[in-house]
């Protein structure tokens, strides 16, 4: 039995995370309601016992928990006073899913199967190697310009995403991020500052334009996680992992404004990846609501707490016509433009063991090509909670230069 339990451990996650993934299957019978959004978006009201996560065999005896242990971090009210404005998902002005139901969006049918197969390994955030740094013919290359902190151990973080839409090349994606990361090596002691031996357990949220995958240009939120950093195994929304107990957010939707350079109002999207008390469970806020967790079962190794935090902005570029693509990174302009013209995640708070803010200032940068797109800590922002990152590009021929 001691030789069979760690292949049947393992035959469980793979079962649990399939290699190919795209868009979430939903029975007719589980959908108690349909809202035809006046974007688009088709919205089905699933039956929240019976969502796409639960209808694995291996989750029969799973005892879904419909609320958190603890709230999520709260620092809307803390930051009032800017132009900053948090608005609605679009879908939301054609209806809402009833008490006991999720709303989960209609897989689009611009969407491609082959493209979403090929590109999704590029989503996941590993480190830049030989493979995610240099054109294969096939997919292309991964474009990096964030910052992160490794001062944890942590219990998550919190942040404010930028919501701008930009235009990309066909087939790649712009998208701007939080993201949280544990390693499979346990056996290794934490020092502040210094990273960890890896980062193959990854749980991460953001807004991404990705039409490809998406169904359009809209700018539209995101969550993501891999437990082997994306070599196999991308969970993408619902696709696998993810378990919603909540129906005033629906993953893959667009908001009902987004940013204006020059002066105009700047639209975000508060989140939050926090552990709650007890187990570790892992839970997701949009906008200090709690809307699910993602099944601890999907990690071989258990994601306990995490030791590498960071944000910023990643872009695919397929080297379209032999060049470098001109797909912008956050808003399309240099961090040199300012904190009212690029993109910024803005409040950067981590989550301590308490479930309190942690004062961690992201100091590390990750940026594959700084002629192209570059990121900017500019440290703690003194009126307000948290640290501010401003990051992105315009990409364009320069950058092969």
């Amino acid at each position: 039995m001691s030789f069979l339990g760690p292949f049947l451990a393992l035959f469980a996650v793979s079962t649990l995370l399939p290699r190919s993934v795209h868009g979430a299957h939903v029975e007719p019978n589980d959908i108690t309601m349909t809202i035809q959004s006046e974007c688009g978006d088709i919205i089905d009201c699933v039956d929240v016992y019976k969502q796409p996560r639960l209808k694995n065999p291996l989750l029969r005896d799973h005892k879904i928990q419909l609320k958190p242990t603890m709230e999520p971090p709260k620092i809307l009210h803390k930051i009032e006073g800017r132009n900053y404005s948090f608005p609605e998902q679009t879908w939301r002005r054609s209806g809402s899913c009833p008490e006991g139901t999720i709303p989960i969006r209609r897989k689009p049918t611009s969407a491609d199967d082959e493209i979403a197969n090929r590109t999704l390994p590029f989503f996941s955030y590993g480190r830049p190697t030989r493979e995610t740094t240099q054109e294969d013919g096939k997919a292309g290359k991964l474009e990096i310009a964030a910052a992160y902190a490794v001062n944890g151990p942590y219990h998550g973080a919190s942040a404010a995403i930028p919501i701008w839409k930009v235009e990309v090349e066909p087939n790649e994606f712009s998208k701007n991020y939080l993201l949280i990361a544990s390693p499979h090596e346990r056996h290794f002691t934490p020092i502040r500052g210094n990273s960890p031996p890896d980062i193959k357990n990854q749980m991460a949220v953001g807004m991404a334009v990705y039409p490809s995958v998406l169904g359009d240009d809209n700018p539209r939120l995101y969550i993501y996680a891999t437990n082997d950093g994306g070599e196999s195994s991308h969970c993408l929304n619902h696709d696998c992992g993810f378990i919603q107990t909540n129906n005033q957010f629906a993953l893959g939707t667009m908001f009902q404004e987004s940013s204006k350079g020059g002066g105009g109002d700047l639209c975000f999207v508060v989140v939050s990846i926090y552990r709650t008390t007890g187990p570790a469970v892992w839970w997701l806020a949009i906008n200090e609501v709690a809307i699910g967790y993602f099944d601890p079962n999907m990690f071989q190794v258990p994601f306990i707490e995490s030791f590498h935090n960071e944000m910023g902005g990643r872009v695919l570029d397929t080297r379209p016509g032999g060049r470098h693509t001109t797909t912008p990174m956050g808003s399309g302009m240099w961090p040199s433009a300012g904190i009212r013209n690029a993109a910024c995640i803005a409040y950067y708070l981590a989550i301590n063991n308490d479930g309190g803010d942690q004062v961690d200032d992201p100091i590390n940068r990750i940026v594959t090509t700084p002629k192209c797109y570059d990121v900017k800590d500019l440290g703690r922002d003194l009126n307000r909670p948290g640290f501010d990152v401003v990051y992105g590009g315009p990409g364009g021929a320069d950058c092969d230069q």
